[in-house]
């Protein structure tokens, strides 16, 4: 239904966005859906699922964008919106929100096609009017450069929940994966069949001195510093711990910019 249809209020209200390059369609989204209910709930998409749907991996990583969206006094809480909750039941069955708000702009795109079984539920699916002349998307496209060379190839290769950081990493630059998990290996994946940058070594939080992965050297954080001749960037693939992964880096002395 359209906000403008109706004067109901409802109890919790839920949101899901990338909210990348935060910009005031955001804010009037985030702003009116708080008008219309007493608790509202935003969920951020991953990086991945950014990656993923949109082509192009977000310019501020998701720890960024959840702490811009909490510093909102229209929040009352924030989670990541992970793969499984882009269903909207799904997201319903963790929430249990009224109403689950949008911008007009998904209308008709099929963004909706759960409103039945929402409505069944007893949650509403609620448009608000979009903000005409602002969008992400618009906004990396004026200040950003132009994707790197390969970054629209993943996806001839094969099909990836995790897409490699492409805008982030220079082809030909030398690499460190940090992960041995299912991220890093669907990055090596990647690398390997697009010939896109070097993977020197792997690294990883359990690793052992003198250990190796994929016949490559596979580093422990501690060692990561000592070999950093040997790399341009430490790639963390990794979605549940990368904040956690990065600070620790941070604090054993990486150079932020050496960090992706």
């Amino acid at each position: 239904m359209l906000a403008s249809d109706t004067n109901q209020n409802w109890r919790v209200g839920y949101i899901s966005g990338a909210f990348d390059m935060f910009h005031i369609g955001h804010l009037h989204l985030i702003r009116r859906a708080k008008e219309r209910c007493g608790r509202l709930i935003v969920g951020v998409l991953t990086d991945e699922i950014i990656g993923s749907i949109k082509r192009k991996w977000p310019v501020i990583p998701l720890g960024d964008r959840m702490a811009i969206v909490e510093a909102l006094s229209f929040v009352d809480e924030v989670d990541v919106t992970t793969i499984p909750l882009l269903d909207k039941v799904t997201a319903w069955e963790k929430y249990r929100f009224d109403a689950m708000f949008s911008g007009d702009d998904h209308l008709y795109d099929g963004w909706a096609k759960e409103e039945g079984e929402l409505k069944a539920l007893g949650a509403d699916l609620v448009f608000f009017p979009y903000t005409q002349g602002v969008a992400s998307a618009s906004l990396q496209d004026k200040t950003l450069p132009p994707i790197a060379e390969g970054a629209d190839k993943a996806r001839r290769i094969g099909e990836f929940t995790h897409l490699f950081p492409f805008d982030k990493v220079g082809k030909g630059e030398r690499i460190v994966i940090y992960g041995t998990g299912a991220v890093g290996e669907q990055y090596a994946r990647q690398l390997a069949a697009l010939d896109y940058c070097e993977i020197t070594a792997f690294a990883d939080t359990y690793a052992e001195d003198g250990a190796a992965y994929k016949e490559k050297p596979l580093y422990t954080p501690e060692t990561l510093r000592r070999h950093a001749d040997d790399y341009d960037r430490v790639v963390v693939a990794s979605t549940k711990y990368y904040d956690q992964i990065v600070s620790r880096l941070r604090v054993l002395g990486l150079q932020p910019g050496r960090i992706v």
